[in-house]
């Protein structure tokens, strides 16, 4: 395998700390078939009418006109109060409108009160939405859709028939625990209309079911895959078209950590995620306590990645792309550049690698 290094400084003294990656100078080995992505920002990205490669970060979007080489930057925002998360997803529409759904993280509050084990009634992290028509050069005000305690909407689809769909997450205040939902758009990305709630129970910070997924299938359901802390990404299914949501029950083995689904150009479901272990182990540390009712594993050292050719009925054996000791290498963003090279980036730890689709089948 394939040796990079981590540009990080290992601290052993540090403790576990879910608002960031753990720090680590450990080496990150590569599949044979994984290269170094050598691009300035971790995306997610889209291309835009024109061609070029468009991403955000904080309050600017950047352009790329030579595939990922150089940047130009451009405003989102006319003032400080409004700033995109990390977590946040980019969408092109069929009618060449760039629509971005982020957490605002310039009016965020969080406090637990670890003496009832609940979140505070000020704790909050709005969901916005902001629109550029020229390909992300310029940008309208920004849209707030959610209230609440929205900290991840990862995905933003276009479904055949062109609605947007999103995913989306919020904070049950008295249950202290997350819940799913997801937000749909008529009318190209103006206004949104919420989903039923989904809701598997649990308690804690990271208690419940958040950070999902989004596909359409070729059946015209949308499927929905879901972080928890019970062992599974926990799967649900909408027949019409985002507006309600059923059959949460569990899916795909998995660590407390969230997965990315993507329909690439061939026609695949590609799924990049953390899976429960180290591949070929059987057990790895467990966290509840405050963080969750239930005893969790957080395992992130290893992104796995799988294929499946018939809609998420069967999968390819995952394979390992990265792995490194230590370090949180998830929260994963997806860019089919061209048709089966695939960009592979992290939130977490910041991972940049590329691939090809065939080599890796």
């Amino acid at each position: 395998m394939a040796n990079i290094y981590c540009d990080l400084v290992e601290h052993p003294e540090i403790e576990l700390d879910f608002s960031q990656a753990p720090q680590t100078a450990a080496v990150v080995r590569l599949h044979p078939k994984g290269k170094v992505l050598n691009t300035e920002f971790i995306g997610p990205y889209v291309r835009n009418n024109a061609g070029d490669i468009v991403t955000v970060e904080d309050r600017s979007a950047w352009i790329s006109k030579d595939e990922g080489r150089s940047w130009q930057a451009y405003p989102l925002f006319k003032s400080d109060e409004w700033c995109a998360y990390d977590n946040h997803s980019l969408c092109i529409t069929q009618k060449g409108t760039l629509v971005l759904s982020f957490p605002n993280i310039a009016d965020y509050h969080f406090k637990w009160v670890k003496a009832h084990n609940k979140p505070t009634k000020n704790t909050r992290l709005p969901i916005c939405v902001i629109r550029s028509l020229d390909g992300g050069q310029s940008w309208e005000a920004p849209i707030l859709i959610q209230k609440g305690y929205g900290a991840a909407c990862s995905t933003m689809i276009q479904l055949q028939s062109g609605e947007l769909v999103m995913s989306a997450q919020d904070l049950d205040y008295e249950q202290a625990r997350h819940f799913s939902l997801t937000y749909v758009s008529t009318d190209d990305g103006l206004t949104w209309q919420p989903s039923n709630k989904l809701d598997i129970g649990g308690r804690g910070h990271h208690g419940g079911c958040y950070e999902g997924s989004l596909i359409e299938l070729n059946d015209g359901r949308l499927w929905l895959l879901i972080r928890t802390n019970q062992d599974w990404f926990w799967h649900a299914y909408s027949s019409d078209k985002g507006k309600t949501w059923d059959t949460v029950s569990p899916g795909i083995e998995a660590s407390s950590s969230p997965g990315m689904l993507t329909r690439l150009n061939s026609g695949r479901i590609m799924l990049v995620f953390n899976q429960l272990y180290p591949q070929g182990k059987s057990e790895f540390k467990r966290i509840s306590g405050q963080y969750s009712e239930v005893e969790a594993s957080w395992f992130r050292e290893e992104l796995s990645v799988m294929f499946s050719e018939d809609e998420g009925v069967s999968w390819t054996k995952p394979t390992v792309l990265a792995q490194c000791k230590k370090a949180w290498l998830a929260y994963p963003y997806v860019f089919e550049q061209t048709d089966g090279v695939i960009w592979l980036t992290t939130m977490q730890s910041c991972l940049k690698i590329k691939f090809k689709e065939q080599e890796l089948l």
